[in-house]
């Protein structure tokens, strides 16, 4: 369909802040979100000859939204508008005394209200969940699923190239590996002069791997950031992948949290969107093609190249080289040493291949990493490199090797020491980190001090352990090879071995574990047993060990008061196909307490969510349910709402021409408040009217349908909390003769 042959939705810009299929955590945003210069009331039109079929108001969602039926089958929706046209007001306004409720959803005939491209169907707003003015449209196919509205007639003009920022390499098999390492690593991408955005170095894989880019889209005069339309993987000129934004049906709007690179979402590195699928994942219409983007190469160095488009056609392209080659281990020596410079030779302590290159790294005995060494001289003689450092960089210190062989595989790093400070491991303090990838479990010790005491990783129940070795990634950071969740089903202890001639240290780590499958329900303890997870049939893809750790020490709670610890759920890494019920047991002396519910720390606002939660006061126990692993926590809320704002003000005097319409902003500090007609309420002179609700800035509006007369009025405005703490104020004023 030819851009000429539509009306764009609204005159009151041709600019976006988002666009479709952009990713909001939990579903795929389903259409573009025009600009309204900040402001409402501007005309939206309809975009082709139809009908209107829907009008729908709520107080969250769309708002006030519109749904019409175009001649050639399509339908265009247009949410969180502020009034419909004139005659569908009025319709509205009757539909609404009716059913005596804000909250309308009616449908109309074809003979109805028949529409003609361009007429005026309404004026844009900012009602239910919207952010600020705007209008929200979308464009449907003739089975209701959203189309890219700028891939199917409604285009712009755009010379904006996408931006392509990082890289990511993702292991996925239990013996892969990216350069060296078994977790997902990110690389920069740097732009070349001819606009090619290059790897930073040529990258090492083992076995299966995925790669994820963080990538957006710009456009000329805006500030924001939009979704690409199409990205493609090319692996030795050969498609490996691709992603098409051009329709999504809304049965796979939940499933937009597989498209994201889940480890480094949730550590907060930034969307990373994923070129490959896993098996286990729904194919989406997105997935233009049916090649996985898994890859496992064959030995020796391959080309790849990413391509990204906008919808206006504007391509970028990310080239580099990944080299298929199992780690090579490498072996240090000291040759030279004087007060000013020291000489190490780096040969292969593992296969054949000479080393190339040496980027070296300093530690303190803490651990922590004190900075890239500057190399004075390096040469090539015969497979061994050798590297001249400063003496200075030596001392108390310990030294990394990172090392790279002529084709380009990187080796396993190596740490050296002469001089630095070791601790005892009788002294050692272990801390250990466990990580859940989509292939197995990583154990990560982190030993507090530099030491040179041999570290094995135990796992163990009240009757055997199984021993695994780890490698050393840091001077006091160690990591396992994978373990299969399956192995983690009977254990309970997790033992840290130190072993320096021939003494042995265990450090021990009590856990409680459970494997999750797919068709069979679990439930998992916390090791004080008053924290449980309760998984269903369809919670996971693959076998998943899940365990629950106790927080030593949580986020303050504000305005509320925590009645439990705070207990951190795992995987925190993994994404799920389905929810779990999650219960925390409280003291018996708050069973008659008000006010208790379960909360979810936000990460990336700081700040404690309510949790619709169930009370069950017989057992003392709370639950509510989640499709992710967080840290949870009891608290209670006593404090009712708060009234922040009111027009008119309380004791106000006023002409009538100034006040034609009420509007009061609430807020509540902690559980918050679903707004509806049970939770909220408003009466003009003790008479109950019909109001709006915009639940992003909490207000409550009611727009007058006829002066008020002199004299003195009052409206009284109540609201209740998530957990039913309640306020009611009335608020008396004067309308002036």
């Amino acid at each position: 369909m030819l851009g000429q042959e539509l009306e764009w939705p609204t005159s009151a810009s041709r600019s976006l802040s988002s666009n479709f299929g952009e990713n909001r955590d939990d579903h795929f945003h389903m259409g573009i979100d025009i600009k309204t210069k900040g402001t409402t009331g501007h005309p939206v039109y309809a975009v082709n000859d139809g009908y209107i079929f829907r009008m729908v108001s709520n107080f969250s969602g769309y708002g006030k939204a519109l749904y019409l039926k175009t001649a050639t089958g399509h339908t265009a929706v247009y949410a969180h508008l502020e009034f419909f046209s004139p005659l569908l007001e009025k319709v509205w306004e009757l539909q609404k005394s009716d059913k005596n409720s804000y909250v309308i959803n009616t449908q109309f005939s074809q003979s109805e209200f028949p529409v003609k491209k361009g007429d005026i169907i309404g004026y844009s707003g900012n009602t239910g969940s919207s952010f600020g003015p705007h209008l929200h449209f979308e464009y449907r196919d003739d089975t209701d699923s959203p189309l890219n509205p700028l891939t199917h007639g409604f285009t712009l003009p755009d010379r904006v190239t996408p931006i392509l920022k990082e890289i990511a390499l993702t292991p996925l098999s239990s013996n892969a590996l990216v350069n060296a390492s078994s977790i997902s690593q990110s690389f920069p991408l740097y732009r070349d002069r001819d606009g090619t955005y290059l790897f930073p170095d040529t990258l090492n894989v083992f076995g299966a791997f995925g790669i994820s880019i963080k990538m957006v889209d710009k456009r000329e005069g805006a500030s924001n950031i939009y979704q690409i339309h199409k990205a493609e993987l090319w692996i030795d000129n050969q498609l490996s992948f691709s992603l098409s934004y051009d329709r999504i049906p809304y049965h796979q709007t939940r499933r937009a949290k597989t498209l994201i690179q889940p480890t480094l979402y949730r550590h907060n590195f930034g969307e990373f969107q994923k070129l490959y699928r896993h098996p286990e994942h729904e194919t989406l219409t997105i997935h233009p093609s049916d090649k996985s983007g898994i890859n496992e190469l064959s030995p020796g160095p391959h080309n790849i190249e990413i391509h990204v488009w906008d919808v206006a056609g504007n391509k970028a392209i990310s080239k580099g080289m990944i080299v298929m080659d199992f780690p090579q281990k490498v072996r240090v020596d000291k040759i030279f040493k004087d007060e000013k410079v020291i000489t190490f030779a780096l040969s292969p302590k593992t296969g054949a291949t000479p080393i190339k290159k040496a980027t070296l790294y300093s530690f303190t005995p803490y651990g922590y990493a004190d900075q890239k060494i500057e190399i004075i001289h390096q040469e090539q003689v015969g497979k061994e490199l050798h590297v001249t450092i400063p003496t200075i960089a030596i001392r108390e210190r310990i030294i990394q090797f990172i090392c790279k062989n002529q084709s380009g595989g990187v080796a396993a790093p190596v740490h050296w020491q002469e001089d630095a400070p070791i601790s005892d491991m009788i002294n050692l303090i272990p801390d250990l980190r466990i990580s859940h990838t989509d292939f197995g479990v990583l154990f990560q010790i982190e030993t507090g001090r530099y030491t040179e005491a041999d570290v094995q990783l135990k796992l163990a129940n009240d009757h055997t352990f199984k021993a695994y070795p780890v490698k050393q990634i840091q001077p006091n950071v160690y990591l396992s090879d994978v373990i299969m969740p399956q192995y983690l089903s009977e254990i309970k202890y997790v033992d840290i071995s130190f072993m320096k001639d021939g003494q042995v240290r265990d450090v021990r780590f009590k856990y409680h574990f459970g494997l999750a499958e797919n068709g069979k329900a679990i439930r998992i303890l916390s090791q004080d047993k008053h924290c449980s997870v309760l998984t269903n049939k369809n919670t996971v893809y693959n076998p998943v060990a899940f365990w629950i750790d106790k927080v030593k020490k949580g986020a303050k709670v504000k305005n509320g008061f925590q009645l439990s610890p705070v207990y951190q759920l795992q995987p925190f890494e993994l994404t799920f196909k389905d929810t779990f019920r999650v219960g925390i047991r409280y003291d018996k002396q708050y069973a008659l307490h008000s006010g208790l519910a379960i909360y979810k720390f936000d990460q990336k606002d700081e700040k404690w969510i309510f949790l619709p939660t169930k009370n069950d006061q017989a057992e003392h126990i709370l639950s509510t349910t989640l499709d992710q692993c967080d840290a949870i926590t009891i608290i209670q809320d006593l404090k009712a709402p708060k009234i922040v704002s009111t027009f008119p003000s309380k004791g106000g005097h006023y002409k009538a021409i100034d006040v034609d319409k009420i509007i009061v902003v609430i807020d509540d500090m902690l559980s918050g408040i679903d707004g509806n007609e049970e939770t909220l309420s408003l009466k003009l002179n003790s008479k109950p009217v019909l109001f709006a609700y915009q639940s992003v800035k909490k207000e409550i509006s009611f727009y007058l349908k006829s002066p008020l007369s002199a004299g003195p009025h009052d409206f009284t405005v109540t609201a209740v909390d998530r957990v039913g703490n309640k306020i009611a104020k009335t608020v008396p004023f004067l309308i002036l003769d």
